[in-house]
């Protein structure tokens, strides 16, 4: 089976450490009910965490394009609470202060360039996958979305390998776990199937053995 359930890249050796995993986790815990509230503007919200990580104001094409995606008619509500909790992990100076984020956000020219592959990222891979408040709710969930964080950052959680990140996070992802369970459920319906062949098989053998006599 595949072992890539979406298009994000593989962790790769030699990435640089990002935060750690229990931080994001922790403050995921922490992120506030409003940002799950229909009356919250997800996208003004990127526009001023944007300008608050370097001074960066968005363009009208850059709002547009945001827009766009967090009104898609799938998974609206998951969209814009992804995109929320984006915004919180990425305000915190333990977040985007850490070497390895300013590592990764000097490749995209600029921590607001960095930040805002991470929005457009979360919800290509995330939307959908889970209820919006399970995000901060559920342990396995919290941790997913740090990972997913992460990865679309292009840094390694604190202390791991590229090898353990990957495999960590193909343990957490929704969207990897569901296509092993329907790979399961295809493998158990074609043992089905050929037992049910080879059980028919035996009786028109049996029952041309007994024509014989």
């Amino acid at each position: 089976m595949d072992r890539r359930p979406d298009d994000l890249e593989p962790a790769r050796a030699g990435q640089s450490d990002g935060p750690a995993l229990a931080a994001l986790v922790h403050r995921l815990t922490l992120a506030p009910p409003d940002l799950f509230e229909p009356f919250v503007s997800a996208s003004a919200l990127v526009a001023d965490v944007a300008v608050s990580l370097d001074g960066t104001v968005l363009d009208r094409p850059t709002l547009r394009a945001l827009d766009a995606d967090l009104q898609a008619p799938a998974d609206r509500a998951s969209r814009r609470a992804l995109v929320g909790l984006v915004c919180w992990l990425v305000v915190d100076p333990a977040v985007h202060g850490t070497p390895g984020v300013r590592a990764a956000a000097a490749g995209a020219g600029g921590l607001s360039g960095w930040f805002l592959r991470v929005v457009e990222g979360v919800q290509r891979v995330l939307a959908g996958q889970r209820p919006e408040r399970e995000w901060v709710q559920a342990d396995d969930a919290r941790e997913e979305l740090a990972r997913a964080f992460c990865r679309l950052g292009g840094v390694l959680p604190a202390g791991e390998r590229a090898e353990t990140a990957d495999d960590r996070w193909l343990a957490v992802s929704s969207a990897y776990q569901r296509k092993v369970v329907q790979a399961m459920a295809v493998e158990a319906a074609r043992a089905e199937e050929l037992a049910k062949a080879l059980a028919e098989q035996r009786a028109k053998e049996a029952a041309a053995q007994y024509a014989n006599y």
